[in-house]
């Protein structure tokens, strides 16, 4: 009588599992939006990595400035002047990355986390 009884149940349990596989197969997903949200998202990583790597510039341009004597002025200058251009450089890709995160957002991609 308990084998009938947990035989019956594990039944029902594979049942239900094999309805919720079903619904889930069920979801149609436009192959457009698909390739579209991947590209924006590979154009957002691409944009990420050039920040990091405007971001070591910075750091190893803010080193070289104090390592220098006092006797290279110019050299002095050119790298402050190229430490200016980085952090422009910085700020414009936080804006374009702000920019891409909010079109990504507005064009409906599914299942995003940024």
């Amino acid at each position: 009588m308990l084998t009938k009884i947990s035989s019956f149940l594990i039944l029902l349990i594979t049942l239900n599992c094999h309805a919720g596989l079903e619904i889930s197969r069920d979801i149609i997903k436009d192959p457009v939006i698909s390739r579209r949200c991947k590209a924006l998202l590979r154009e957002r990583q691409e944009k990420i990595e050039v920040r990091q790597k405007l971001n070591a510039m910075l750091l190893r341009n803010s080193r070289l400035i104090k390592q220098l004597n006092t006797q290279q002025k110019i050299t002095k200058q050119r790298l402050k002047l190229n430490h200016t251009q980085i952090k422009n450089n910085l700020r414009l890709t936080g804006l374009k990355i702000k920019s891409m995160e909010e079109n990504i957002i507005r064009k409906g991609c599914p299942g995003i986390t940024l």
